[in-house]
């Protein structure tokens, strides 16, 4: 029987939000291995292929294979407030065009694994203070470090996910240079963003209306300082587009060569409006991602796609998917199944060919009806629907053994 294994990261999610990295969970390299370790323990004979899958959040380069890279670097960046931390740059293997081989010195793709920078803390009092004094102006940094590495026709895919940071992106723009030095460089760039959060900036649903959910911070300090990041990041978004309008001469249009097909704007149907500045506003989708630098960086020139979506064209799922007699894939807390996130993208990658799919989580809360729109077939969960001590009270190695064995139930279960 051949099996693919194509999890995501089992992380806790105690206000609604992978805390990917940070705190007790499992990276997707970790939970396929067990899984691995469990299933061949009962089914030797079986075929497993390990493709862990990421989201564009914190530790996605990770997942990506040495086959597929052709240079990987680590930038020293600065934090919410100012710790040094380590963030990868990864350039990615040419994939051969559909009308045959690419020739050298053709454009590259390079993946930046900024999410890390802006991880969101497990500590709600750490949080609190990255929202009260964090700055996301080393994400800014590191976006110019990489930049400086591409060529003119390259495309830098940024990862980016939610943190507890709230300065509407304007110390991003600030590192790259201000408002018009970041408009001209990025004009001549492709800078794509991997969005492992959809969620807005502002609004009744946006980022800074979660602050309090996600830090100790009180509702109404939230609320006061939502105001001052929207207010901020839309006056930006308005001298972006004066800047715009006061061009003089033909725009010049970057051709998006890459190893992705289809990554240009047009590639998402959430990503319709990121063709330019005209609708962008503190409510549309994916512009809560970094603190807010998910919108600066629209406005600047960047485009946005959901980050799951990305990186299984990268990570080449879909071509992975075929032959296959069974598809896993895993999340750490399953409250909906997400049509771009991990678990949405691998069901219907699984769904295309006919396959049954099967979903591992920490904890599921997804009825069968909702799980089988999405393509998949059943699920299982470490922490049972009815037990008061969550799943991730335990630690690494205890959440290891448990994964191992799942796989070794799996086995008896669906092998045939």
């Amino acid at each position: 029987m051949k099996v693919l294994l194509a999890p995501g990261g089992l992380w806790p999610e105690p206000a609604g939000v992978p805390l990917a990295g940070s705190g007790p969970g499992l990276a997707p390299g970790r939970v396929a291995s067990c899984l691995a370790r469990g299933w061949r323990a009962v089914r030797p004979h079986d075929a497993l292929t390990l493709l862990p899958m990421a989201d564009g959040g914190p530790g996605s380069a990770q997942v990506i294979a040495p086959d597929q890279v052709v240079s990987r670097e680590v930038i020293q960046g600065r934090g919410p407030l100012g710790q040094v931390r380590e963030v990868d740059l990864v350039r990615l293997v040419p994939r051969a065009a559909r009308s045959g081989n690419r020739h050298r010195g053709e454009a590259s793709t390079w993946f930046l694994d900024a999410a890390r920078l802006l991880a969101l803390p497990a500590d709600p009092d750490e949080a609190a203070q990255e929202v009260l004094e964090g700055s996301t102006s080393g994400l800014g940094g590191v976006i110019g470090a990489a930049l400086s590495r591409t060529g003119p026709l390259d495309t830098l895919l940024v990862g980016m996910s939610r943190s507890a940071v709230h300065d509407g992106g304007l110390g991003a723009m600030d590192a790259l240079g201000g408002l018009r030095a970041a408009k001209e460089l990025l004009s001549h760039r492709s800078l794509g963003l991997v969005l492992a959060d959809d969620i807005a900036l502002g609004g009744m649903s946006g980022a800074g209306a979660a602050l309090a959910s996600i830090s100790a911070i009180s509702p109404e300090r939230a609320q006061e300082l939502d105001r001052r990041a929207c207010a901020r990041a839309m006056e930006v978004v308005s001298e972006a587009q004066d800047l715009d309008a006061g061009a003089v001469g033909p725009h010049r249009l970057l051709p998006v060569v890459s190893a992705l097909d289809d990554v240009g704007p047009s590639a998402s149907a959430h990503a319709g409006d990121s063709t330019g500045t005209a609708r962008l506003s503190a409510s549309t989708w994916g512009t809560g991602a970094g603190g807010g630098s998910a919108l600066v960086l629209r406005a600047l020139g960047a485009w946005a796609r959901p980050g799951a979506r990305v990186m299984a064209q990268i990570l080449g799922l879909s071509d992975t998917v075929r032959g296959q007699n069974l598809v896993v894939a895993a999340w750490g807390e399953l409250y909906d199944v997400l049509t771009d996130g991990v678990v949405g993208v691998v069901g219907q990658n699984a769904a295309s060919q006919a396959l049954p799919c099967i979903v591992v989580c920490g904890r599921c809360a997804v009825s069968r009806g909702e799980l089988a729109a999405a393509g998949v077939t059943n699920a299982y969960g470490l922490q049972e629907s009815h037990a008061t001590e969550p799943w991730d009270a335990t630690d690494f190695h205890g959440l290891e053994a448990r994964l191992t064995d799942l796989g070794s139930r799996l086995a008896r279960t669906w092998s045939r």
